[in-house]
């Protein structure tokens, strides 16, 4: 009897971790990753000739870059058309920035910065870079905040300028791991702050919803991942607790039952 209920117990396991572990094997193969591997470190070297203001070779990379992303194909990585676009628009900007006559050093580096996040992202080989610049976000918001309190006006709009200068280069790369309704709730806080920025008096609700964009940036550079948020992985979660709950209480009660009779048995005797 125990051999059938622990058999029983095994197949709801084995029938509800079956979905996880064929999608875990039907992900990229090895020689995938190592192409993206490639294309990560290429987009690193990039970042270093342009902080080196070695823009010729920069551009030269950038080149080369461009002949090895031909060999991504979309499929073998699961690209949607989201992917491609911010990879193509992020690209585009980084060629500017190594062949543009009149943009300042300073925006170069953060356009190949943002290049560098972006591409990285799908490098599954270790931690997201972008997940280290959560400072660099949250630091100006909240001197923000303190300015407008203050009456600040200046400070106000010099942290909102470095605000708005880390969060473009970011920005690719949250477009590309976030969940949609994720990065366009906060990006449409960026514009309501930003339409506000010569009045930020007028704008009742500034200090709120600067607060509420502070606890998104805690919930988005996080422990937890998007999809341990997700509605039916949780149902799915729920759902496995509760087969192996049932499953153990049946056995319990069972054997519960089992010992009552011999009981009874035994009194009559």
């Amino acid at each position: 009897m125990k051999v059938r209920k622990g058999f029983l117990l095994l197949s709801i396991l084995i029938l509800c971790l079956l979905p996880f572990a064929v999608h875990a094997d039907s992900g990229i193969d090895q020689e995938d990753r190592e192409l993206w591997r490639e294309l990560n470190k290429t987009s690193d070297t990039i970042l270093q000739f342009v902080k080196e203001q070695r823009y010729d070779e920069a551009k030269q990379l950038l080149n080369h870059f461009s002949q090895q992303f031909l060999s991504v194909r979309s499929s073998d990585f699961d690209l949607s058309m989201n992917d491609l676009r911010v990879i193509v628009s992020s690209y585009e900007r980084a060629e500017e920035a190594t062949t543009s006559m009149s943009m300042s050093h300073e925006d170069r580096v953060r356009t190949l910065s943002s290049f560098r996040l972006l591409i990285d992202v799908y490098d599954s080989s270790k931690h997201p870079l972008w997940k280290e610049t959560k400072d660099s976000i949250a630091v100006p918001l909240e001197s923000m905040a303190a300015a407008h309190e203050d009456e600040d006006r200046n400070l106000y709009q010099q942290q909102l300028n470095r605000f708005l200068k880390s969060y473009e280069v970011v920005r690719p790369a949250w477009q590309a791991t976030l969940e949609p309704h994720v990065y366009q709730r906060f990006d449409s806080q960026v514009v309501y702050v930003e339409r506000n920025r010569h009045e930020p008096r007028a704008a009742s609700n500034l200090l709120s919803t600067i607060s509420i964009m502070l606890s998104d940036l805690d919930m988005i550079f996080g422990d937890v991942d998007q999809d341990a948020q997700d509605p039916s992985l949780i149902w799915v979660i729920l759902t496995i607790g509760g087969a192996i709950v049932f499953a153990l209480t049946y056995a319990g009660w069972k054997k519960y039952e089992g010992q009552s009779e011999k009981k009874k048995v035994r009194r009559r005797e």
